[in-house]
């Protein structure tokens, strides 16, 4: 690739970037946020697949990307247990980019019927010390390496998702406060917060 393609190519992924923060700073449903910084990721690195984990209620869910219904349907209940790989993003909040999965000491395989998959790149997804979720891309186009850029970028989309999740949840706080508060006020006065008065 000449200097001047690889230039504009490094500028339209800044762009992207930057968009993308803006647009994940608005975001105000999870699973959505989680998707969209899912779609980016690929789009930035060329990833053919992107698994998204997070949790909610206190259990770990899932969106995975790229993956076809079929393939889909031969993994259904067969979700990744976080350890191997994953545990190193979820328990040692490290950054994984490797070459090839197999070679990893720490990769713990995959269930039958998985689609094959060599390179590998994920982050966690971090709000100051707690890791609320991760991210991992695989199979880069062209079965290329991901490079130092393509971390880079993630390591920025998951830092962006990391405070819309908790803007997302602050949200959610508010909004059950404000519905306990509401119907704290009923039981006492026996009339709800007029219309005007709700946030």
């Amino acid at each position: 690739m000449k200097h001047t393609e690889l230039e504009s190519q490094l500028a339209r992924q800044q762009d992207q970037l930057a968009q993308a923060v803006i647009a994940l700073s608005r975001g105000t449903e999870l699973e959505a946020i989680l998707r969209h910084v899912g779609e980016l990721s690929m789009a930035l690195t060329g990833a053919r697949y992107a698994m998204l984990s997070y949790i909610e209620n206190n259990k770990k869910l899932f969106i995975p990307l790229g993956m076809t219904d079929e393939e889909l349907a031969k993994l259904e209940g067969k979700e990744p247990q976080g350890i191997g790989l994953l545990g190193l993003m979820w328990n040692q909040h490290e950054v994984v980019r490797i070459n090839d999965i197999s070679a990893h000491p720490k990769a713990d395989g995959f269930p039958p019927d998985h689609a094959a998959m060599k390179t590998f790149l994920g982050a966690p997804i971090m709000f100051e010390d707690n890791v609320e979720g991760v991210i991992y891309l695989t199979e880069k186009e062209g079965d290329r390496a991901f490079t130092a850029i393509d971390e880079t970028n993630v390591r920025t989309l998951a830092a962006a998702c990391a405070i819309a999740i908790s803007n997302v949840i602050h949200i959610q706080q508010l909004k059950s406060r404000n519905a306990e508060l509401e119907q704290l006020l009923i039981e006492r006065t026996g009339s709800a917060v007029p219309e005007s008065m709700r946030g």
